[in-house]
């Protein structure tokens, strides 16, 4: 214990042994008589309590039919709970200290040159953090107390009770961690101490030494009831209200609502189950009184003369309610349940508590419900909404188990991680939390980045709001990053006025597709850019063809592709709305991007974890990135002298005892590029390919000496050596890569990949190449997974233009590495824009089912129904790659699916390092 303990003990104890107190102390109104270690309260002589924590779930955002699988099952949870248990839901929105939040998110310092952009990432979360959730910690639990005679007798009932729920739960898929008695004494602590950064310091060692009870441990500083509403705890101001219920039907959001509000509140639900033959036979009773008093009524009328079907419409309203609910009970499996709603709103001052409470009675109104302020029960209505299982206030509504139900505790699940190697992901657009998650925590690691990104060349001039035309290059140059501009609604068909934002230079490229149009016009941008055609569907510039008609009723008279002799910017922009916006000539052209976000991530990786990155970079995105971190670029060009062996091998190769099986599914998927036959390769041809690879690195195996590595003009001249045909074939189609023009590969490897950080440049391959230098790179990833593996280390590839790698012959060797990277330490991710040929493969869902994180942002209309069928996407989640702009999507992060928004800041030395122009990097 430090000296500053002991004196805040000793204190503590003085206060405690005073004996002229003449007021009552903060400690003599919580309502309970002892805590023990295992979790068990004592509150009054003959009641115990015991509290469990549990999580969110995705309900909010779900199908509707898994709306209603998770309803009737929360159904059947509070069913469990008889008249002999009493239970209490707490909800608990508190502002968390800046201390205790923000040693989560730093990232420590490692002594090298990027100390100081690790501080800087730093405090970018942090201000992210500042501005997303204003630092509130949501937390839910359930308390629930029984009657007995000793602790003794109430312990096993409560234990058998909290397996029960927390089994009940479960089937919801709901995680509940049981509060042990120093994390009970904890939570009340905060909740008594919302004004004070200080840490809870307790054990219960010192309750012995020191004379103290647990109360002391956790009573504010100060507790005042100056008025007849409010309470003054500590600095903080304070004030509980009850919900009446006015409406005859309620809104499953109307908890939700509450807790969405962006103040420190409690909301506490105090639920006492009415035994079923009693609540039956009240009923009943109730029914037979209204009875008689319609009889009354109706013998009234006919001594008036007047028909005796008249009668007051209360008492018939009545009557018809009644029978309903009796018919319930009865035959629907519900219960008669007494319901407190109780709803605590602090401040740091009255003004703002007047506030608070105006606003929380707005959302009352807004289900049309009431708050009635606790007239002259202020201290009653703060210990009521303790987590201790105590109801002080008796005000209860009867309520069936599907109108007590309605208050559903589930929003959506958080995911923010506490782990060392959590990394940013965004904010929760749904809670403003950050996302923090740690990938290698998941059963499977591996990802996907979707996105359909695309850029206009400078002079592309953009439709104005007014009328007016302007360029992407003027816009930029005069400083405008936000401006009214023409957009096309797709429900109406109409061109509608729409605000752009983030206008700005995307990327810089060196090849540009030319659209030539029927009226003289060009348009200029890259191949991935999506145009509408005359059939308002999305196409990708570089699929147009000669002669198709696009929106504007504009005809493609030629496509062209324009290779640069250095590279320029090239600019987009985001309407968020409607995700496409209008050129001058009328086409209407589509926005989104996917490129940053896989930089963003590498980054963080860098900066936080020891992981080795690969990065594979078939339209020349990474390179700058990548040296300004201090890694490696591997060019990969029919010019370029820096050359990567696809024969390469290691002994760790494979998990069998002869790493030549692997090798060999490897070479077949090379040598079916290669022959380039629409029916793939033969039996026949396999297995001569088969027979020659096992002979040509069988000197390699006996005495693997680097220098005897094999290359591919070992395996042509076995495969010449062999009698069939077939083998001549294949060595004839493999002869260009040989000894002709593209021999490339014909050599063994001459770069060391030591580097941490490696990304192989391929975009000079050409499309002839390009397929299978992704390939060859894949293999070589795969050599730095089993070295890695060896050593205990993460390898983690990123591959951009993916479904490249899923086509064909392939595709099954592609899927074949991607479920074994998992069991090998290797985290690959796997980067596409183009949708529609990911889908297509035959092997998609292979990779689905390998994926367990999938960033996902805006989708055109096509690919968002077909990812919706393929992943179970609701039309509520649907929404959020719909009508979004540039860092808007859905992260899908094992079982959970999450809205998310990442704003990342441009005046950041990481923005411009993630957005380095090519020219400004040194080689």
């Amino acid at each position: 214990m430090t000296r500053a303990q002991r004196r805040e003990i000793d204190a503590a104890i003085r206060r405690a042994a005073r004996t002229d107190k003449k007021e009552l102390s903060a400690q003599d109104s919580i309502p309970y008589q002892r805590m023990w270690p295992d979790g068990v309260c004592r509150v009054t002589d003959t009641y115990y309590t015991k509290t469990v924590q549990f999580q969110d779930i995705n309900y909010q955002l779900s199908q509707n039919e898994d709306k209603t699988a998770i309803f009737e099952g929360w159904s059947d949870c509070l069913n469990y709970f008889d008249s002999s248990i009493r239970f209490q839901f707490s909800f608990l929105d508190l502002a968390a200290t800046r201390e205790n939040y923000e040693k989560r998110i730093v990232i420590p310092p490692q002594g090298d040159s990027f100390d100081s952009i690790r501080a800087e990432y730093t405090a970018m979360l942090q201000n992210q953090l500042a501005r997303g959730n204003n630092g509130l910690v949501k937390t839910k639990y359930l308390t629930f107390g029984v009657e007995a005679e000793s602790i003794r007798a109430a312990k096993p009932r409560l234990e058998r009770i909290e397996t029960d729920i927390i089994n009940n739960l479960k089937r919801l898929g709901v995680a509940t961690t049981p509060l042990n008695g120093a994390e009970r004494l904890r939570l009340l602590y905060d909740m008594f101490h919302m004004d004070e950064p200080e840490p809870f310091r307790f054990s219960w060692d010192w309750l012995a030494l020191s004379g103290l009870s647990t109360k002391d441990f956790i009573a504010p500083s100060s507790l005042e009831f100056p008025g007849s509403r409010a309470f003054r705890m500590g600095r903080k101001w304070g004030a509980v209200s009850f919900l009446q219920i006015l409406a005859p039907e309620l809104n499953d959001r109307i908890l939700a609502d509450f807790l969405d509000m962006e103040s420190s509140l409690v909301v506490s639900m105090h639920i006492q189950s009415v035994d079923q033959v009693s609540a039956i036979k009240t009923i009943k009773r109730k029914i037979t009184d209204l009875d008689r008093t319609k009889i009354e009524e109706q013998k009234k009328a006919v001594r008036s003369g007047y028909d005796m079907d008249i009668i007051p419409s209360d008492l018939a309203t009545y009557g018809a309610e009644a029978k309903k609910l009796l018919q319930d009970l009865q035959s629907r499996n519900e219960r008669m349940f007494l319901v407190t709603f109780l709803l605590m709103n602090t401040a740091d001052s009255r003004k703002q508590l007047d506030n608070n409470l105006f606003q929380a009675n707005s959302i009352a109104q807004k289900h049309n419900c009431r708050l009635i302020p606790l007239d002259l029960q202020p201290e009653e209505g703060l210990m009521s909404c303790l987590p201790l299982g105590l109801n002080q206030i008796e005000i209860q509504r009867g309520l069936t188990t599907s109108s007590t139900a309605i208050f559903v505790p589930f929003t959506t699940q958080e995911l923010f991680q506490t782990s060392p190697e959590a990394l940013y992901y965004g904010i929760n657009a749904l809670s403003n939390n950050l996302i923090m998650v740690d990938r290698k925590l998941l059963k499977n690691p591996n990802g996907l980045i979707l996105g359909t990104p695309g850029c206009f060349a400078g002079e592309t001039r953009i439709r104005m709001a007014d009328g007016s035309v302007a360029s992407f290059a003027e816009l930029v140059e005069q400083g405008v990053t936000s401006a009214m501009v023409q957009a096309y609604h797709e429900e109406t068909g109409q061109i509608v006025a729409a605000r752009a934002r983030d206008i700005r230079v995307e990327k810089y490229t060196d090849e540009l597709w030319t659209i030539h149009l029927e009226d003289g016009d060009a348009l200029r941008c890259t191949g991935t850019h999506l145009i509408m055609d005359g059939g308002g569907q999305y196409v990708e510039a570089k699929h147009i063809r000669e002669g198709q008609r696009l929106s504007g009723s504009h005809m493609v008279v030629r496509v062209s592709v324009q290779k640069l002799a250095e590279k320029i910017p090239v600019y987009d922009l985001s309407v968020p709305r409607y995700l496409n916006f209008v050129l001058e000539n009328g086409l209407v052209v589509h926005n989104s991007g996917k490129s940053f976000s896989a930089k963003r991530e590498i980054t963080n990786v860098f900066l936080v974890t020891e992981d080795d990155v690969l990065i594979c970079d078939p339209e020349d995105e990474y390179a700058p990135l990548v040296k300004r971190l201090g890694g490696q670029v591997v060019k990969i060009s029919p010019t370029s002298t820096q050359y990567v062996n696809p024969m390469d091998i290691n002994l760790n190769y494979s998990d069998d005892d002869n790493p030549l099986a692997l090798k060999v599914d490897f070479l077949l998927s090379f040598c079916d590029i290669v022959v380039g036959s629409k029916d793939g390769l033969q039996p026949v041809e396999k297995t001569v390919i088969d027979r020659c690879v096992r002979n040509v690195y069988r000197p390699y195996l006996a005495d693997p000496d680097p220098t005897r590595m094999p290359i591919l003009q070992d395996l042509y001249d076995e495969l010449l050596a062999q009698p069939e045909t077939e083998a001549q074939r294949i060595a004839a189609a493999l002869e260009l890569y040989v000894t002709g023009s593209l021999n490339v590969f014909n050599h063994r490897t001459n770069v060391e990949l030591t580097n941490r950080l490696v990304c192989f440049n391929i975009k000079e391959l050409g499309k002839q190449l390009k397929q299978l230098g992704m390939l060859v790179i894949q293999d070589q990833v795969w050599n730095r997974v089993t070295v890695n593996r060896a050593a205990g280390k993460t390898t983690r590839y990123y591959v951009d233009e993916f479904h490249l790698l899923l086509k064909g012959e392939l595709a099954s060797w592609s899927v074949e590495i991607w479920k074994r990277f998992r069991k090998w330490g290797g985290i690959p991710t796997g980067i596409t824009q183009n949708i529609k040929d990911l889908l297509a493969s035959r092997e998609i869902e292979n990779i689905f089912e390998n994926s367990d994180f999938i960033y996902m942002l805006n989708q055109a209309a096509g690919d968002r129904q077909i990812l919706a069928k393929q992943l179970n996407i609701s039309p509520h989640q649907l929404s959020y790659v719909t009508h979004s702009s540039e860092g808007e999507g859905l992260l899908f992060y094992g079982n959970v699916i999450l809205p998310f928004v990442d704003r990342f800041p441009k005046d950041t030395e990481l923005y411009g390092i993630m957005t380095t122009k090519p020219q400004e990097v040194s080689g």
